[in-house]
């Protein structure tokens, strides 16, 4: 298939771009460069990819890169939630308006199918149980943060194009960690922390829950949507790792994968957000009905991504300056 995957030289879109490649599509990346993707990422792949450097909210630009293209996965948005609450007006532009701006263009140039990539966070926090996809309400109250909400205005975009008959699926999805991850998220951060002999720094006591999706189990998931997903559906993809992984936990397999003591190397410090989304919890029944399972092992995939991250130093010691900017006051 010819597929436009936008934000395809961000995180977790690379690791799609490399999947894809892999099976012999033919891939072109829409993507801006800014500080969270890199041009670097795709090098690899060499002529496997074709790169177009714009914006998803320059509406022409987008309207050339969607002809002729049989698929279009939408990732591209701005996604780090303490960045969001110092720029909010970005992160609608870019997370509402440049959706909009993709889904029109996609329809007018009558690709086949529109895969818009969600997040669990369009749910908020669940003490207890999983989220199931029709638990998504119309508007972003359930959000908490400035890009919590723009992701679920999207979303409510996307699913109100699909009613019309528009070739819309929709994923939502829990924490991704992996190769390719900007130092900023907790995981890559802390691994390079380690790797720089510095301490991890967790959040109050560390028990809030997140449901670790390894990257590249996504990215199987996202080409199985596309090949066996029902249009206009919305799937919920996560891991559902079992035990659940409180934060200090994951820290502490970290810690283990680099023969440290986690007592020594974890620093719990007050929470800056202690209003934030406690836990996140999905159910992927519907997904799985379908024939889609991830592999679940979470301490191997820790594992393999501390791995990665030690080979490519040169990689994310040029981006860890800036990652770590939105942490100093």
């Amino acid at each position: 298939m010819k597929i436009l995957v936008t934000g395809g030289a961000g995180f977790i879109g690379t690791n799609f771009v490399y999947h894809m490649t892999e099976k012999g599509h033919d891939v072109t990346v829409l993507d801006k460069l800014t500080y969270a993707g890199g041009k670097d990422n795709l090098e690899p792949l060499g002529d496997k990819v074709r790169l177009i450097i714009a914006d998803i909210c320059d509406r022409e630009a987008v309207k050339k890169a969607v002809i002729g293209q049989d698929w279009v996965v939408h990732f591209a948005a701005e996604s780090h939630v303490t960045r969001s609450e110092t720029d909010p007006e970005l992160f609608y532009r870019v997370n509402v308006e440049g959706t909009k701006i993709m889904i029109e263009e996609s329809l007018a140039a009558k690709v086949q199918k529109f895969l818009h990539i969600s997040t669990d966070e369009v749910y908020g926090s669940k003490e207890s149980g999983l989220f199931k996809e029709e638990d998504k309400l119309p508007g972003d109250g359930q959000a908490s943060s400035p890009y919590a909400k723009s992701k679920a205005q999207a979303d409510d975009l996307a699913q109100e194009f699909a009613k019309t008959g528009a070739p819309i699926l929709i994923t939502r999805t829990t924490n991704n960690f992996g190769p390719w991850q900007f130092p900023e998220k907790a995981l890559p951060r802390w691994i390079t922390n380690l790797l720089l002999g510095e301490k991890i720094p967790v959040w109050g006591e560390g028990k809030q829950v997140r449901d670790w999706l390894y990257a590249p189990e996504n990215a199987k998931a996202i080409e199985f949507v596309l090949e066996k997903g029902k249009l206009g559906e919305v799937y919920n993809v996560a891991a559902n790792n079992k035990p659940e992984i409180e934060n200090r936990r994951a820290a502490e397999i970290l810690c283990a994968g680099l023969d440290l003591d986690p007592k020594k190397w974890i620093e719990f410090v007050p929470d800056p957000r202690p209003q934030h989304d406690f836990r996140y919890a999905i159910d992927t029944t519907k997904l799985e009905s379908l024939g889609w399972k991830p592999e679940r092992k979470p301490e191997k995939q820790f594992k393999e991504t501390i791995l990665w991250y030690k080979e490519h130093e040169n990689w994310w010691k040029k981006r860890k300056e800036e990652a770590e900017k939105i942490y100093k006051k």
